[in-house]
């Protein structure tokens, strides 16, 4: 959910008095920490799996094409 969603909702909570405007803020800064968080942790398990697939892949790194180039001159 985006800030500005969750802003929204929340929002609405408070307009029918559901929620104290007080407690908006906090909500808002804890679903959009969340949110961030788990964006971190998706982007951190895609990465580590194009890794391994790679890896698997046997595929030269950077490094080794510049060990073959530095072993040419």
């Amino acid at each position: 959910m985006t800030r500005e969603k969750a802003q929204k909702v929340i929002e609405e909570l408070t307009h029918e008095g559901e929620v104290q405007k007080n407690e908006v803020k906090q909500w808002v800064d804890q679903l959009s920490d969340r949110g961030e968080e788990e964006r971190q942790a998706l982007r951190k398990l895609v990465r580590d799996e194009m890794k391994k697939v790679l890896d698997e892949m046997g595929l030269a790194t950077r490094e080794d094409i510049q060990k073959l180039l530095d072993k040419q001159d």
